[in-house]
C-alpha cells in the first residue's frame, strides 16, 4: 500500500501570487497548502467528491505556516503532506514545501473537522463512514486548532460577501480570508511583508453570500492581528495572526 510520506507533489508559484515587491502574498501560502492537500486527498480517495456522498465534508478550521526563506519569484516547489494526528473532532495534517535544491521554503500544519452537510454542524460520531489510515506523528511546527484573543480591534474596512467568493460548499472559500486581510494592509505593512516569518489562520464561523463583515486590525508586540467580524450574524468569522 502506498504510504503518505512516499508522495511528492509539484507546485508552482505564479505571477498572481506575487506582489509588486516580488514577495509572496499571504494568500499564496494558503492556496499552495490547499492545492497540495487536495491532490493528496484525491490520491487517497478522501477528497470532497469521495466523501460528500456520506453527507460530510472536510472543513478547514486552522492553518499555521512557518516561512524559512522567501520564494524566488515564479519557481517550482516540491511538497509532501501527511495526516499527523486525530484528537477529538480535530484532524491534523502537516505540509512542507522545498525548492529544487531540497531547501525548505515553508512548512506548517492544518486542523480540519468533518462538517455534517445537512445540519451544518461538526460531525461528532466516534465512527466515521470511510477509512482514514493511521497518523504519522511527525510535526512540522507548534500549532493549535483554535485561538483565544481579547484585543481591541480598530475597523479597517467594511465588506460584503459576493457571489464570486462562494465555493461548492455554499460559503466563502477559506482562501478568500487571507486576501481580505492583505487588502487591509497599510503601505508600511505591505513593505514589511518580506519579513513575515509566521502566519496563523483561524476559521471560526462561515460567511455566506450577502453577509456584511468588518475587517479589524490590532497589534500585540510584533504581531499583527486581523479579524473578520460577521455583522450579519454578529460573530467572529476568522482571525489571522502575522509575525
Amino acid at each position: 500500500m502506498k504510504e503518505e510520506l512516499d508522495c511528492i507533489y509539484e507546485a508552482e508559484t505564479e505571477v498572481s501570487m506575487i506582489n509588486e515587491n516580488g514577495v509572496l502574498k499571504p494568500h499564496a501560502y494558503q492556496v499552495l497548502f490547499n492545492q497540495i492537500a487536495e491532490k493528496h486527498l484525491n490520491d487517497f480517495h478522501l477528497n470532497a467528491g469521495d466523501i460528500m456522498g456520506y453527507g460530510v465534508a472536510w472543513a478547514l478550521i486552522s492553518m499555521t505556516i512557518e516561512i524559512e526563506k522567501q520564494a524566488e519569484g515564479c519557481q517550482k516547489l516540491f511538497a509532501q503532506t501527511w495526516h499527523s494526528q486525530h484528537k477529538g473532532p480535530y484532524w491534523r495534517r502537516e505540509l512542507i514545501f522545498r525548492d529544487a535544491a531540497g531547501d525548505t521554503i515553508f512548512k506548517g500544519s492544518t486542523f480540519s473537522v468533518l462538517l455534517d452537510l445537512e445540519k451544518r454542524t461538526v460531525y461528532r460520531k466516534k465512527e466515521i463512514p470511510f477509512y482514514v489510515g493511521d497518523p504519522t506523528d511527525i510535526f512540522t511546527t507548534e500549532a493549535r486548532p483554535t485561538l483565544r484573543c481579547h484585543l481591541d480591534f480598530a475597523a479597517a474596512q467594511e465588506r460584503t460577501a459576493y457571489n464570486s467568493y462562494i465555493d461548492m460548499l455554499g460559503h466563502v472559500n477559506n482562501c478568500r480570508y487571507t486576501e481580505f486581510a492583505y487588502d487591509a494592509f497599510s503601505e508600511e505593512e505591505k513593505a514589511r511583508l518580506g519579513d513575515m516569518k509566521h502566519m496563523e489562520i483561524y476559521f471560526a464561523s462561515e460567511l455566506r453570500c450577502g453577509d456584511a463583515f468588518t475587517i479589524g486590525k490590532a497589534y500585540d508586540g510584533g504581531r499583527l492581528y486581523i479579524r473578520g467580524h460577521n455583522n450579519s450574524k454578529d460573530d467572529t468569522s476568522f482571525d489571522i495572526v502575522i509575525y
